[in-house]
């Protein structure tokens, strides 16, 4: 018997809230919309086992800790392909903070020699801003932030719901099922996107009737109003 996975059309598909927008029509936040992809991802990586991993298990510690921080400021922090080439430059291929050379061609199989781009501070792509780490050397960083999660709190029921969504024999909503997202995304756009049109359609319908001397509508769908 299949199952019908949790989603509300019009709501946000990680929370169920419902504000979300023609433009996002998916998720209400850019935390919640990373909080779905780390449970497909977690998944994913333990259907196959790539979660025993030790870099693979950093990584998903590390997305955890961006996602109850309030998400990753994704569309801010990206840097154009000109500007990474021009850090990497002025940093001679080397790490700025250890001095390892960087694998640009993935030969070396070391993942700690990966190019990453840090922000020194804040999230400006000023060339001022930016410098170029390895990854070991982003990740160190970016631990180095973390503060740990009191139990009682938010983030703690958070993590907790997470840890519980990406466990799960099967998914427990539609945007935790990585195998079919990639093929049911679109569609889950488009209709999501038919179904906030039509209750904001309904909304301005609502307030139209609320205008003084409101008498009806006219076939073309504009308000008759009797002063």
């Amino acid at each position: 018997m299949a199952v019908r996975l949790h989603y509300l059309p019009g709501c946000c598909a990680n929370c169920d809230s419902p504000e979300v927008t023609v433009k996002a029509p998916l998720y209400c936040s850019p935390q919640c919309r990373q909080s779905a992809e780390l449970v497909r991802y977690v998944r994913a990586c333990r259907r196959d086992g790539r979660d025993q991993l030790p870099d693979v298990d950093e990584a998903i510690r590390m997305r955890m800790a961006m996602v109850l921080g309030g998400g990753y400021a994704e569309r801010e922090r990206r840097v154009s392909p000109e500007v990474r080439d021009e850090v990497f430059r002025r940093a001679r291929g080397h790490c700025e903070e250890c001095g390892r050379a960087m694998d640009f061609e993935g030969t070396t199989g070391n993942p700690d020699a990966i190019p990453t781009i840090q922000h020194v501070h804040g999230d400006s792509n000023d060339l001022s801003d930016l410098k170029a780490f390895c990854r070991r050397c982003n990740m160190a960083d970016a631990q180095s932030r973390l503060v740990p999660v009191e139990q009682g709190t938010p983030e703690a029921t958070l993590a907790a719901g997470l840890r519980t969504r990406w466990t799960a024999s099967e998914p427990l909503r539609l945007c935790d099922d990585d195998r079919q997202w990639n093929a049911i995304g679109r569609e889950l756009t488009r209709s999501a996107r038919e179904a906030i049109k039509i209750s904001e359609d309904l909304d301005e319908a609502a307030a139209d009737e609320d205008l003084p001397g409101f008498q009806g509508w006219t076939e073309q769908g504009t308000p008759i109003q009797e002063f």
